[in-house]
């Protein structure tokens, strides 16, 4: 298996936390690259901004996105993902707290990958990890670039 990065875009501090907890729980051995509002994920995933000139920057085979953020949103990190050529295959799976149907239909129409709702406790957040494990990050054929540099 692969280990090219996963981008948890998540602005709590809180879901930061637990969600790397629930991943060494479950065993996933990728590295977690945190973009704490959407301006940062897209300036991660372009080298722009504070991450300009990195050369160690993986393009993540993997985009856990939270659609409450600062700054931008997550419609708009996912809408620039998928109009720029070189991210616009990475799997975007939205994790929020919102069920609404709008929100869902949005997000598909968007480009997502999948969508998940938060679960409100640790031993949800785990089961729903172990999902992503065993088919984002293990049955399903990653596109052949996953993990290239970005920049």
């Amino acid at each position: 298996m692969s280990t090219y990065p996963i981008l948890l875009v998540e602005d709590d501090e809180n879901d930061v936390f637990f969600f790397r907890r629930a991943t060494e729980l479950v065993g996933i051995k990728h590295p977690i690259e945190v973009a704490r509002d959407g301006q940062e994920a897209i300036d991660i995933c372009s080298g722009s901004g504070k991450f300009a000139g990195r050369s160690d920057c993986l393009a993540p085979g993997l985009v856990i996105l939270d659609l409450n953020l600062p700054r931008l949103s997550g419609f708009e990190v996912l809408r620039w993902l998928r109009q720029n050529p070189i991210t616009a295959r990475i799997i975007v799976v939205v994790f929020t707290s919102s069920s609404a149907e709008g929100d869902v239909s949005r997000a598909y129409a968007a480009g997502a990958n999948s969508y998940l709702v938060k679960r409100a406790t640790p031993e949800g957040l785990v089961e729903l990890l172990k999902l992503i494990k065993a088919y984002w990050l293990g049955a399903n054929v990653q596109a052949p670039d996953a993990g290239d540099r970005l920049h």
